[in-house]
């Protein structure tokens, strides 16, 4: 198979972005240096002749409220368990809101005070063909940046899943001790057992979020500043290959970090005008170091599979050796990505990461993660394989 790949000068509006959002200290959701961002991604999506709009909607400023909501909530039930037998459905209301949080479920926690207004920025360009043969392709990364944490240092990142897999399961026996020493079964022991859960969600708590405390956010030049500059670039290759009756939009959330929150906001407010068989989006995320990986598999203790026609096509084309270097497949199961929210509502989506040896993402969620330690191959050969997937599927479009 021959690789469509064009001749290709991008815009200075798109190759510059990388370098005009890793200039900000940082980009955290629903702060000041949130908002310049986004004024920076509208002026960039303006110069490429986009006809832009913003959608505001709520979140809470970072991961950090949601956890305090989560544990507060399970040890309020777990302390006050002692003085009424009601304090258990605390417990067991809070474990559910977390299995779904930390499963990248809709969960009812994210509305918990205090929200704060955060913009997802979006570029569109129409295509010139009109009725039934229009296609659309959504161009997604997420362009906030996360607290600093503890948990994805090198060494704990490979371990991430596993911790979080524990607490969850610690938080469901916590929930079902709790019921049973409300029925005075198994005392004094299920007590003892409830002060040691206290103590660990507590230290949980501290571990969980005292790197925003001490640290403050990062730069987030890998995570996802190149994920914006792949978003764009690959935007400018389609529109310069002149595809007949192509709907192409640039959308770039704000609070992925905070839960996938401004991903989930724009899924939700358009996913009905979408045809699922006319429809493709692509998410760049992290593109910073590593090889350009193509995702097949998410989740915590719910798997979430990419079984869809872009993710096959990549699949193909990553044989072909054009890519067989550049590109390789692989899972993540550390947190997840803004694509999560499309494979729930099955709409064809790829999802692209870079990933090293071990299968991590250097720098992220850490101090190091700066433009001087950005690798740009992951990200030219993101754009080649994305423009390649987009041709390759139009080709295999029935005519309607």
């Amino acid at each position: 198979m021959k690789i469509p790949v064009l001749n290709y000068n991008p815009v200075n509006s798109s190759s510059d972005i990388l370098h005009d959002l890793a200039a900000l200290p940082h980009r955290g959701t629903a702060t000041p240096e949130g908002a310049e961002a986004a004024r920076l991604l509208q002026s960039h999506l303006t110069e490429m002749g986009a006809s832009v709009r913003t959608e505001p909607f709520q979140t809470p400023k970072t991961y950090v409220t949601i956890v305090y909501w989560l544990i507060g909530g399970l040890l309020t039930g777990l302390i006050l368990l002692p003085v009424t037998g009601v304090a258990v459905g605390f417990v067991w209301y809070f474990f559910w809101m977390a299995w779904k949080y930390f499963n990248w479920r809709y969960s009812f926690i994210v509305r918990f005070p205090i929200q704060h207004t955060a913009t997802n920025v979006i570029g569109k360009w129409e295509g010139s063909g009109a009725g039934e043969n229009r296609r659309k392709v959504i161009l997604m990364a997420h362009y906030d940046t996360a607290p600093v944490s503890f948990l994805y240092s090198p060494k704990q990142q490979a371990n991430f899943r596993i911790s979080l897999l524990i607490s969850l399961w610690l938080m469901l026996l916590a929930a079902s001790l709790a019921t049973l020493e409300v029925f005075k079964i198994g005392l004094p022991y299920l007590t003892y057992v409830r002060y040691g859960l206290i103590g660990y969600f507590s230290l949980q708590a501290i571990v969980g979020t005292a790197g925003y405390w001490l640290k403050g956010y990062t730069n987030g030049a890998s995570d996802n500043a190149t994920g914006v500059a792949a978003a764009l670039a690959t935007a400018d290759r389609l529109r310069e290959a002149n595809l007949p009756d192509l709907d192409l939009e640039v959308v770039l959330t704000s609070a992925e970090e905070v839960g996938m929150i401004g991903a989930h906001a724009y899924v939700e407010a358009h996913k009905r005008e979408w045809k699922r068989s006319q429809t493709l989006a692509i998410n760049f995320d992290t593109l910073g170091a590593g090889k350009l990986t193509v995702i097949e598999q998410t989740g915590t203790a719910e798997l979430i599979q990419y079984k869809n026609e872009p993710t096959r096509l990549a699949r193909q084309l990553i044989e072909n050796d054009f890519f067989k270097n550049r590109a390789q497949i692989g899972r993540w199961h550390t947190a997840d990505f803004d694509s999560v929210w499309f494979v729930r509502n099955r709409i064809p989506v790829l999802a692209l990461c870079a990933l090293d040896a071990d299968g991590r993402m250097p720098h992220i969620h850490q101090p190091d993660d700066v433009l001087a330690n950005v690798d740009k191959a992951p990200i030219d050969t993101a754009i080649d394989l994305s423009e390649a997937v987009v041709v390759e599927w139009l080709k295999n479009q029935p005519a309607k």
